[in-house]
């Protein structure tokens, strides 16, 4: 009897560091993301220099979504929701003020990256991973310095 009670104890503490340790990845994980989102955008000053900047946003957007871009304007480059769990889909908005100047901002999601309650989704690892690449990648892409 007190080997199962022992037994029971040990798989029960045993579960909860290892919640404690998701929790603790889920955090960290989150809080690399939101360095990494706090880096992806530009500003710019002249017209003619935002627009570059801006065609250079598109392109990247298309080279590095995996579904099509569906709008894009002067504001925003929009691609489709994926059909498909686990893929990275990238938006762009960009922000003018009345003297011209820009900024632009990009963002990259994954469908499954969270479940409907906000908690990690089965493949939030994997969906990290991937919009961490692309945001951290935005600015060299575009030749904005750091």
């Amino acid at each position: 009897m007190n080997n199962r009670l022992f037994l029971v104890l040990a798989v029960a503490g045993l579960a909860g560091c290892t919640t404690e340790a998701r929790v603790a990845a889920f955090r960290d994980t989150e809080v690399q993301l939101e360095a990494v989102r706090a880096e992806a955008w530009v500003n710019c000053s002249a017209r003619l220099d935002c627009d570059r900047l801006w065609g250079l946003t598109k392109t990247y957007v298309a080279q590095h979504s995996t579904t099509p871009i569906r709008r894009a304007d002067e504001t925003v480059i929009e691609t489709s929701e994926p059909h498909t769990y686990g893929a990275v889909y990238v938006w762009a908005t960009r922000t003018t003020d009345d003297s011209g100047a820009s900024t632009i901002r990009l963002k990259g999601m994954c469908r499954g990256m969270y479940r409907a309650d906000g908690d990690p989704g089965w493949l939030y690892r994997t969906c990290a991973e991937q919009i961490r690449a692309v945001e951290m990648n935005f600015r060299p892409f575009i030749g904005a310095s750091s």
